[in-house]
């Protein structure tokens, strides 16, 4: 299987919200409202944490008993409730609903994070577009928004869930000259990078799903996961998927079996975010330090506005100015993760990019030079 590289491809985005939660409840009692703050808490931390194992850490459950510590502030509204199966619902049969809106405390929650030596996600995510390829008996297709099927509509929720930006492709005329069902099926590199490049990705993600070929793959079989069961084999859906990215330095490829496609998408959008979570997320236990120059402060406006950049990226913790040279500054960076957190980081903004000077020779002790963007 060939790996492409999506290293050009920057359309990162700004996720909003990520401190807020939205959760279903019968009535303004309080039971009601103690078990909807705690179940706001726990889709906020998803949300900040990135990670599928936040929620078992021992001090984050501890945290949860105590959430009204975390909540800055909530109110009850009306709304149109949600009809995918896979949503926790009080009544699907109700047009409206009544949700508890719940905000909480960014410090409070990232200071938690930190203690309980969790990485920690800014709001700042890489763009990732969902190729969805869908196997019933002899027939496939290629899924969109506008198809009949509720799989993309259950993955955009899903993905909102966790969230991560993801897209679906438009299957209008340029996408259907571009690529083709086998092109996908087949996981072919080139066309996939052809048909995805309109999208500016900076992931991107091939699902198959499948109810008969992919069944009689021996060897998925064998790497079935734990929604496997033991019943008839034309009950059993196969979904497998693919994902290509240069930041995540790596290529994935998981397959699970069962019956429940509700089940399969859930556990498939965890995995899937949590690989690209791992490449993005600082961590409290990869604190170090970096010595960067920066370039183009020809002003204390630029000053000011890089320096508050830079703390504005998730991954920083302090900044201190070293030397001035020109219109060249060379700064210290205390990080909380590592040199290439920051570095995929910056790669999804173009306010600050990195200037390679190809005639010099790479070093590990060189200090590397980044190029201020005042636009």
């Amino acid at each position: 299987m060939l790996v492409f590289i999506l290293s050009s491809w920057v359309n990162a985005v700004e996720v909003k919200d990520l401190y807020q939660a939205k959760v279903p409840v019968t009535a303004q009692t309080l039971a009601q409202k103690s078990h909807a703050l705690k179940k706001a808490m726990q889709m906020v931390l998803i949300k900040v944490g990135g990670g599928k194992d936040v929620l078992s850490n021992h001090i984050i459950k501890k945290a949860l008993q105590n959430n009204r510590l975390y909540v800055s502030q909530y109110s009850y509204s009306l709304g149109e409730i949600k009809t995918l199966p896979h949503l926790e619902m009080v009544s699907a049969d109700n047009a409206e609903s009544l949700f508890l809106l719940v905000s909480f405390d960014e410090n409070k929650i990232n200071q938690l994070l930190q203690q309980a030596q969790l990485p920690l996600w800014g709001s700042l995510r890489p763009q990732v577009l969902f190729w969805l390829v869908e196997e019933n008996k002899f027939s496939r297709q290629i899924l969109s928004e506008s198809s009949h099927s509720n799989v993309p509509s259950i993955v955009l929720n899903l993905a909102e869930k966790h969230g991560l930006p993801v897209i679906m492709p438009l299957m209008d005329f340029t996408d259907t000259t571009q690529i083709t069902i086998p092109d996908l099926w087949g996981r072919f590199s080139n066309p996939i990078k052809a048909a995805s490049q309109r999208y500016q990705a900076d992931a991107v993600v091939v699902v198959r799903i499948s109810n008969s070929s992919l069944l009689e793959d021996l060897e998925i079989k064998r790497a079935c996961q734990p929604l496997c069961n033991t019943l008839k084999v034309d009950q059993q859906l196969v979904m497998d998927w693919t994902i290509f990215s240069a930041n995540i330095n790596q290529f994935s490829v998981q397959s699970y079996q069962g019956i429940n496609i509700n089940l399969l998408l859930k556990k498939m959008l965890s995995d899937i975010t949590d690989v690209i979570y791992q490449g993005y997320a600082l961590s409290e236990q990869a604190n170090s330090e970096l010595i960067i120059d920066v370039v183009n402060i020809d002003s204390m406006t630029a000053y000011v506005a890089l320096t508050d950049f830079l703390l504005d990226l998730s991954v920083v913790n302090a900044v201190m100015l070293l030397s001035a040279d020109g219109n060249s500054r060379r700064f210290r960076l205390d990080l909380l993760g590592s040199k290439q957190t920051l570095l995929s980081l910056l790669k999804l903004n173009n306010k600050l990019e990195q200037y390679s000077d190809p005639f010099a020779k790479d070093s590990e002790d060189a200090v590397p030079v980044f190029l201020w963007s005042k636009e």
